[in-house]
């Protein structure tokens, strides 16, 4: 379908169509990247693990490495190599390695939401002690990044102290860094773009993606930017474009905390539908393996404007469909021979197939991501609510989703049993609708089938998540290699 955008892209320079193509074969790829940081992240933990890192200082560099590398991929493995390097410090008796650490410990738990921790550690550091540019410069980064976070979480939008005194620190990185510096490229970039130097913005914009490979960390932050830059210009079509650019440097450097791939998603919702859809499950997908604590909030914000734009489509298609039938109605009055009439009906009775089986793949696509903004819900109240009360939130999402699932799939637990020898069937206790073997089966049936990702909606470990898989298939009928693709098909008769 060649859309509005495309036709004004292609008018601008931009091949949106192409963007978006070259954008979906990367997100195929997407675990071969991923795979191959994770190798190069494992390589830094073999030198500590065998030794080759053998002093100190040796081993703290070895996990200022592991540090960059997780930074922007899994917030639990970078903030678990900064504490190890913070321990190594202190054991070394090293004060000016320890202010540093915690500086970025601090702009850690900032990219993570984890505002009140971020501001204990900073003020327990004394700047009056610091011995080195790279001190003064760690601070003037965290208390930006703070700053402009923190605004932004609280009152989104421009203005007051703490944007002005994001404004303050952002100007004294761009005054003492290097030029040739990333940091201060990106806060040049930024200050011109607010003030509305667009020609000076462009100019450093440009810089910056032509010093960086297109598949590193640093294109993705420099695209992204100049997506900025193009929105504040007016400019959708290029916006548009360098958010995919940004997104596909996104995944091929594994940067898990991206926003770009969910910039793109909002934007295209007027002419994709379905497409924003599926890259707000992976943006979605993305936060939660990253376990920021802030991620998942700013895309569940704009989860009703998705939904409500993919229900318009869907209805629609209905209307457009129903107006086909009402053609076909009529054209069926001038028809006498008998078989054209039944032809014609069957031909009706075939799109209401089609249609019904198009609403309950919406329905399943819903209830996934239903569950992971519940699961990211409940990850968030966890350090407000006590013991008892969180038990009591997790019972109602339990009873929340059992009830979602059986009104998709009303026969499952029975069609289930038909799959497993009869002493291993499930037998339900009075008043359950589902146990926990059948809703990690569920969410398989869903299309949820990595152990990680159903332990992170279910509340489990991912061991247990793997014991209840091994030993349910320990029990299958027909042999266990492919009863997961059995249960994938459950209900599909019932269509």
């Amino acid at each position: 379908m060649i859309s509005t955008l495309v036709i004004l892209a292609a008018l601008a320079g931009f091949d949106i169509a192409a963007d978006l193509t070259q954008l979906d074969e990367t997100l195929e790829r997407a675990s071969v990247y991923q795979a191959a940081h994770e190798r190069r992240i494992q390589s830094f933990e073999h030198d500590l693990a065998t030794g080759k890192a053998s002093t100190d200082a040796e081993r703290y560099e070895v996990y200022g490495s592991i540090y960059e590398l997780a930074y922007p991929f899994k917030y639990d493995l970078a903030i678990d190599a900064i504490e190890s390097q913070e321990k190594l410090a202190l054991k070394m008796g090293r004060n000016d390695m320890l202010t540093e650490t915690r500086l970025r410990k601090a702009i850690l738990y900032c990219t993570a939401g984890l505002y009140v921790e971020c501001s204990e550690i900073a003020e327990k550091i004394d700047t009056t002690s610091f011995t080195s540019d790279t001190q003064k410069f760690l601070y003037y980064e965290y208390q930006q990044r703070f700053c402009r976070d923190f605004r932004e979480y609280r009152e989104p939008g421009k203005g007051g102290e703490l944007d002005e005194r994001a404004g303050y620190y952002r100007g004294r990185l761009i005054e003492y860094l290097p030029e040739t510096n990333f940091l201060r490229q990106t806060m040049l970039l930024t200050e011109l773009i607010e003030q509305g130097n667009f020609i000076g913005a462009e100019e450093v914009g440009l810089g910056m993606l032509s010093r960086y490979p297109e598949d590193s960390h640093e294109y993705a932050i420099a695209a992204y930017y100049y997506g900025v830059l193009c929105h504040e210009q007016g400019n959708p079509e290029g916006e548009i474009h360098w958010y995919i650019r940004s997104a596909i440097a996104d995944i091929c450097s594994a940067t898990k905390d991206n926003a770009s791939l969910y910039c793109v998603a909002i934007s295209i919702m007027d002419q994709d539908i379905a497409r924003s859809f599926r890259y707000t499950q992976v943006a979605l997908d993305d936060a939660l393996f990253y376990n920021s604590k802030i991620r998942p909030f700013q895309i569940a914000k704009n989860l009703p404007a998705i939904e409500k734009a993919y229900t318009a489509m869907i209805r629609k298609e209905v209307n457009r469909r129903n107006i086909l039938l009402i053609l076909i109605s009529l054209l069926a009055v001038f028809l006498i021979i008998i078989v054209l009439m039944m032809l014609s009906y069957h031909r009706r009775l075939q799109r209401a197939v089609a249609a019904l089986s198009e609403a309950n793949a919406a329905k399943e696509e819903f209830l996934a991501l239903f569950l992971s903004m519940s699961s990211s819900y409940l990850d968030k109240l966890r350090h407000h609510l006590s013991r008892d009360q969180m038990e009591e939130e997790l019972k109602s999402f339990y009873a929340a989703f059992d009830n979602a699932f059986l009104e998709l799939y009303p026969s499952f637990v029975e069609d289930f049993n038909e799959l497993l020898v009869p002493e291993a069937r499930v037998e339900l206790k009075r008043g359950e609708k589902l146990n926990t073997e059948l809703r990690i089966f569920a969410l398989i049936r869903l299309g949820v089938d990595q152990s990680s990702h159903i332990a992170s909606l279910l509340r489990y470990s991912v061991n247990t998540i793997y014991n209840y898989r091994a030993q349910v298939k320990a029990s299958a009928l027909s042999g266990r290699d492919d009863f997961e693709e059995r249960v994938k098909v459950i209900g599909t008769r019932h269509k």
